[in-house]
């Protein structure tokens, strides 16, 4: 009965009084754990000084933040440096976020750094956001207060005179014996390098310089080795430098037909013209169209070589004797006809008198 009575008496009481919902707060975004604190270490600087702005995000273990693009600063201010440290573990199992914003101005008066805003999302996919106050900094000016007006320009500094002419004069001097002293040197120094003089160098004719190369080629043996196309290349340009050199012509920079023509307008002879046709059509083969000639064929290569500069080196001009200046006991004196006796018997030398009528 007593229930009764008791449960009849709070249905009254609750019908008398209904409940005021509006009585109860709805949740704020901080009841979650979710929250932005900021500070400036300064709110007073000068223009272009640094200071720093420091954000603290709590936030809980199980939210996702949606972070603005790194590095950006705050709306009005300048950045000169960014570091994001966190998440670190905070009570309650919430994570802590700390941003530091190094920042300048270059205008002087009061500003704001305006509030710092983001949102964040639960593991239930509830979006709620969390927003800091708003901080004051006034820059002022690097200009003293008291310098109300420009400062008056400095006198004149005097630039003394030029120097005297005879410094001058003592300069070049010195310069000029300085100079002199450093020809004496170096000459001396060659003389005693090469105490005889410099002797010239003696230019070699081309068909010698082109025998001892065909020479040195064939000390390399390259056909031996299978280096065919290297042998053949090497021996064409020996050829082309020694014709070069015995004609005159641009042996170097002619193909083969460029080459015989030119060979022609310098009046080789036939048996010359074709024995340089046959080996540079072979060499030619040989480097552009892959052509391996037969093992005879190329032990024949630098005797035929040899054979081109032979054939096509100027010939040897003969020696011009001098005949031997007689000696003084053997000219007759002037005035002076020589005796028939003295003539000796078959003698090379021997004059004999002239008959008499």
């Amino acid at each position: 009965m007593r229930r009764s009575f008791l449960l009849a008496t709070v249905l009254v009481a609750v019908a008398a009084n209904p409940v005021d919902t509006g009585a109860f707060p709805v949740p704020q975004d901080g009841e979650y754990g979710f929250s932005i604190e900021a500070s400036v270490d300064r709110d007073r600087i000068t223009v272009g000084d640094p200071f720093l702005y420091r954000v603290t995000v709590t936030s809980p273990g199980n939210s996702a933040i949606e972070w603005p693009e790194s590095g950006t600063p705050p709306e009005g201010f300048d950045l000169l440096s960014f570091e994001h440290a966190g998440p670190l573990s905070g009570p309650g199992g919430a994570n802590i976020d700390i941003l530091r914003y190094e920042l300048t101005l270059y205008r002087t008066g009061e500003h704001s750094v305006p509030p710092f805003s983001l949102r964040c999302v639960l593991s239930d996919g509830t979006g709620i956001s969390a927003e800091s106050e708003a901080i004051p900094v006034t820059v002022i000016s690097v200009i003293d207060d008291d310098a109300a007006d420009i400062r008056e320009l400095k006198p004149p500094v005097d630039i003394p005179g030029g120097a005297p002419w005879y410094f001058w004069l003592i300069a070049g001097l010195v310069l000029i014996a300085i100079a002199a002293a450093v020809f004496l040197y170096i000459r001396r120094r060659r003389n005693r390098e090469d105490p005889q003089g410099t002797v010239p160098a003696i230019e070699r004719p081309p068909e010698e310089i082109a025998l001892e190369e065909l020479e040195l080629l064939a000390l390399k043996e390259w056909l031996a080795q299978g280096r065919v196309k290297a042998h053949y290349s090497a021996l064409s340009e020996i050829l082309r430098r020694y014709l070069s050199g015995r004609y005159g012509i641009a042996a170097m920079e002619y193909t083969t037909a460029e080459l015989l023509t030119a060979l022609n307008a310098r009046q080789v002879g036939h048996e010359e013209s074709r024995v340089v046709r046959e080996l540079f059509e072979e060499c030619d083969m040989v480097k552009f169209a892959r052509y391996t000639p037969e093992t005879h064929r190329q032990s024949l290569s630098l005797r035929e070589g040899r054979e081109i500069v032979e054939l096509t080196r100027p010939p040897e001009m003969p020696e011009v004797t001098t005949p031997d200046k007689p000696d003084d006991d053997d000219v007759p004196a002037a005035g002076h006809a020589p005796d028939p006796g003295e003539a000796s018997e078959g003698g090379a030398g021997a004059v004999q008198a002239p008959a008499k009528d």
